[in-house]
């Protein structure tokens, strides 16, 4: 299966300067590029985003991967297929130089999870917002245990969406393979809080600030 990121819908904040990061927002099934590209005004400052258009046409939207009757268990030809696509565009459209935090919310938080575990050595960290992790193992998870990222993990109690085991899943896994923060929102369902908000430039500050491990990692590998 091959996919295609449609460039020409990608909103950028700005273009990254200097080593400084770039947060790359994944959004959720039937939604669209614009629905998270607002959220760069909520993030520091030093860093850029860039907010990509799914390449599935679903829902009166757009979609990383075809639902299944079982909910949050994609199939996983699929979730690879989408990593894929959204790394082809990446090594197109971002300098080698440039780190990368994605963040993503629910699909878009399982394709976050599939791209660290896939290349662990283009990222710094990741964020999943109300997401899930598929349960495939990849040849490359464990360069990504080994690598250590920090990632944030956000979701609700009331969430209706994503089943509660497949919540704990991700959690597990990544709990021994990662630097995992994990914050769950009283009432919340299948969205995003502004205590999330708060929570997660907090994170993207002091976890994965210029003094973290994997920051410092990937700049030593980039040095002339």
């Amino acid at each position: 299966m091959t996919l295609i990121i449609n460039d020409s819908a990608t909103v950028w904040s700005r273009t990254p300067v200097g080593d400084k990061p770039l947060v790359l927002l994944l959004h959720g099934m039937g939604s669209h590029e614009n629905d998270l590209a607002g959220l760069a005004q909520y993030l520091p400052a030093e860093y850029a985003t860039a907010s990509l258009r799914a390449p599935l046409s679903m829902m009166g939207g757009f979609a990383w991967f075809t639902p299944t009757a079982t909910p949050a268990s994609p199939e996983p030809e699929e979730v690879a297929a989408a990593a894929t696509a959204t790394l082809e565009w990446i090594d197109a459209h971002v300098a080698p130089t440039t780190p990368i935090v994605p963040m993503g919310f629910s699909q878009g938080a399982a394709l976050v999870s599939q791209l660290l575990r896939t290349r662990p050595e283009r990222f710094i960290g990741g964020v999943m917002m109300s997401g899930f992790i598929s349960e495939v193992s990849l040849p490359s998870d464990a360069e990504f245990a080994a690598a250590e990222l920090p990632i944030f993990i956000g979701r609700g109690d009331a969430d209706p969406i994503v089943p509660l085991a497949r919540f704990e899943y991700a959690s597990n896994w990544l709990h021994e393979r990662s630097l995992l923060t994990e914050v769950v929102y009283n009432g919340m369902a299948h969205s995003v809080c502004e205590p999330e908000l708060v929570n997660i430039v907090h994170f993207l500050e002091y976890a994965i600030g210029e003094e973290n491990d994997a920051y410092a990692a990937f700049n030593r590998r980039h040095q002339p």
